[in-house]
């Protein structure tokens, strides 16, 4: 097991793509702040024109602060990956975001999602890398199903550790999850 991995606590929140990870995200974060823990990071909610998902925002947890992140319609000065162009301003206010918080020790931080790019050494895997080196003492990822493995094996993070939206209750989760920090 890698040393992130026994220092730190990472659950990965996994379902479909569409599949409600971002809704279940927002919902756990929530039911910890009750609990009393400091909750930071951001979330990745989709947009949608007719129907469709067009593209994703993304949102800093504690402020709500939002920027546009991806879009399905080419954008001057953002990068194309898959059938999304990505703004790369984006990246750098998430990394901003989870090193801002950082000098307030945090004790969940989440980051949503983590797939394909961060699997090829990119997207939020900078941060990703980050964290591994702090002293946090829960991550909450969101992961693609048919992209767990893959994470699991790239992150060297326990079975133990997944959440299925499909299957675990939130209140479960939220449980788990404090469970962890005692």
């Amino acid at each position: 097991m890698s040393n992130a991995a026994q220092q730190q606590n990472i659950f990965l929140i996994t379902g479909t793509i569409q599949g409600g990870k971002t809704s279940y995200l927002i919902e756990l974060a929530e039911l910890l702040r009750k609990r009393g823990l400091s909750v930071g990071g951001f979330l990745a909610p989709g947009t949608f024109e007719s129907g469709e998902r067009s593209g994703f925002k993304l949102k800093n947890i504690l402020s709500g602060v939002e920027i546009p992140m991806a879009s399905t319609k080419e954008t001057a000065g953002w990068f194309k990956y898959r059938r999304f162009w990505f703004n790369p301003d984006a990246f750098i206010q998430g990394m901003e975001w989870i090193r801002k918080i950082m000098p307030d020790e945090p004790q969940v931080v989440v980051i949503d999602e983590v797939g394909p790019m961060e699997l090829e050494g990119s997207g939020w895997s900078e941060i990703l890398e980050f964290l591994s080196s702090t002293s946090v003492p829960v991550q909450l990822w969101s992961v693609r199903e048919k992209l767990i493995e893959e994470v699991i094996q790239r992150w060297d993070i326990p079975d133990s550790r997944i959440i299925q939206i499909d299957e675990v209750e939130v209140n479960q989760a939220a449980r788990k999850i404090a469970e962890s920090l005692v």
